[in-house]
């Protein structure tokens, strides 16, 4: 996985926009966080982004949520619905 940092790893956030459509599924690396002065990385972590109809969202999520355990995956799963 490749990551723009433009001469600044661990110090730049780069921001996408797209038309979510069905099959649509984008994994990235997330954009570090600043908090309070300092830059913190989150190596290790993924962002997915993926197209749910509106009706089935909170049904995948459930679903989502139980697979990622069941694979071992530890943290948390956060859902922008």
């Amino acid at each position: 996985m490749t990551s723009p940092h433009f001469g600044h790893p661990g110090k730049t956030r780069f921001y996408t926009s797209h038309t979510p459509g069905s099959r649509y599924v984008q994994i990235t690396t997330p954009n570090p966080k600043f908090v309070d002065g300092t830059w913190i990385s989150r190596e290790g972590e993924m962002e997915v982004t993926l197209y749910v109809p509106p009706n089935r969202g909170k049904r995948f999520e459930a679903l989502f949520e139980g697979y990622a355990k069941s694979l071992g995956m530890t943290g948390s799963v956060e859902f922008q619905l």
